[in-house]
């Protein structure tokens, strides 16, 4: 897994722009909701959600000095912080969603749509330009049915996925075969974080998420199997906890 995160981390740097790197980046966050329902073609009032993401915005100013964080004129960069990441020091900074959104406390509904239409449409050249150059196990967990008509964010590791949903007691685990040929792009380091001094690691420390347009791939369902999983909640109380794996196939045109 270490060599396989450097080896695309390694090809995400050479294949996609800055700005690109900054949208797929976006579909990390819980905006990725908002690219879904716009992709769909009707008109939608963003204002609640807005609203909200302004709200973590001034909850995030906490963490940082006013030196070091203005939520609405950006981050200052510290060239001469240091960071761990997989064990390697570093010297980049993080992105943030809301100077990628160019959030302030003027952004209204069209704006933002505005905004979401120039990263919506980086994520759909990113993902043209990348295939995911292994075969991979990536996994989606869910408590409906496989939603096939969006971005979706995989895990390639399964236990990872179950934990988005580790309150459920019923959870639909989908596992979906990739090829070295699908269209998608592997969450690298570079995906996370600017690169402004040259020193971010290579590799897949921060997460090992991948992202896929389902829309675009034809998935062939191959089987189903349902485990029943004993968990202890204390020391005289067992709950059970049903999983339903599906497994698909992606098959190229």
């Amino acid at each position: 897994m270490e060599e396989l995160g450097k080896k695309l981390d390694k090809r995400n740097r050479e294949t996609f722009s800055k700005e690109e790197r900054d949208s797929l980046y976006i579909t990390e966050t819980n905006v990725l909701h908002d690219i879904n329902e716009l992709r769909s073609g009707e008109e939608k009032d963003f204002t609640d959600h807005i609203e909200k993401i302004k709200e973590e915005a001034l909850e995030e100013e906490v963490l940082f000095s006013s030196e070091e964080f203005d939520i609405f004129g950006g981050m200052t960069e510290d060239k001469t912080k240091i960071n761990i990441l997989g064990n390697t020091k570093h010297r980049e900074i993080k992105k943030s969603k809301f100077r990628i959104l160019d959030i302030n406390k003027e952004t209204k509904n069209e704006q933002y749509i505005e905004t979401l239409k120039n990263v919506m449409n980086y994520i759909e050249s990113g993902i043209e330009k990348s295939e995911i150059g292994v075969k991979l196990n990536v996994f989606f967990a869910s408590t409906g049915a496989l939603n096939n008509q969006k971005y979706s964010i995989l895990y390639i590791n399964p236990q990872n996925a179950l934990d988005t949903l580790k309150d459920q007691d019923k959870i639909n685990l989908y596992n979906i075969k990739v090829s070295e040929k699908t269209k998608g792009v592997a969450l690298t380091n570079i995906i996370y974080y600017d690169n402004n001094n040259v020193t971010l690691p290579l590799g897949m420390d921060v997460t090992d998420k991948v992202l896929l347009d389902l829309s675009k791939l034809k998935l062939e369902p191959n089987k189903q199997k349902l485990f029943r999983i004993n968990q202890e909640v204390n020391d005289i109380e067992v709950k059970t906890k049903i999983i339903c794996v599906y497994e698909y196939t992606v098959m190229e045109e």
